[in-house]
């Protein structure tokens, strides 16, 4: 697995677009939107020059005709990519007090018996951990609170356990705090 991180700061126009990215970044009207788009392709030519990222149905990202698996992160500061030969999900997130205001749209009973739910950081990790888990699931409409459980919880390393219509799987995590972001993903 290798991840690259680019501080937007440092995010340029002059990069190399496929055909078709052009096509996807003319209809992107938001300026920030764009500023994303444009990023994760400067990080996407520096790590794996050649690869035209594309997006399935769900909306999950991906390299066209390639082996290499991709996800895609961004915090107001900063965007990730991560790719690896395995399915894979990333997230990054600056803690903001926002995210105390809908805890309750994602943490659970079970889960604040692991996570403060008055702690901005631990429901921030929280946040990135469901997060990471909903990207590499890739089963849109997932219910973070009631689908998406830590049944294990480590110093940095968790078990996530993902249940819908009677199917289980589980997930291995592990979360990184880089310049104030709690950068989590699976492994």
């Amino acid at each position: 697995m290798q991840f690259g991180l680019i501080s937007k700061a440092d995010i340029s126009d002059d990069i190399f677009l496929f055909p078709s990215e052009r096509l996807d970044l003319d209809k992107v009207r938001h300026p920030s939107r764009r500023f994303e788009f444009i990023g994760v392709r400067q990080l996407r030519n520096k790590m794996i020059p050649n690869h035209e990222i594309t997006y399935l149905p769900s909306g999950k990202p991906v390299l066209k005709e390639s082996l290499f698996q991709i996800s895609i992160s961004h915090s107001e500061q900063t965007i990730c990519l991560c790719v690896s030969k395995l399915n894979i999900g990333v997230d990054i997130e600056v803690p903001k007090d926002r995210i105390l205001k809908i805890t309750s749209k994602f943490c659970s009973k079970e889960d604040a018996d692991l996570f403060n739910k008055d702690c901005l950081h631990d429901m921030t990790l929280l946040w990135t951990i469901k997060e990471a888990t909903y990207k590499k699931a890739n089963l849109p409409g997932l219910d973070f609170k009631k689908e998406i459980k830590i049944i294990s919880r480590s110093t940095n390393e968790y078990i996530c356990r993902v249940g819908r219509d009677n199917n289980v799987s589980e997930y291995n995590l592990a979360h990184e705090e880089i310049d104030g972001q709690i950068l989590t993903y699976t492994t």
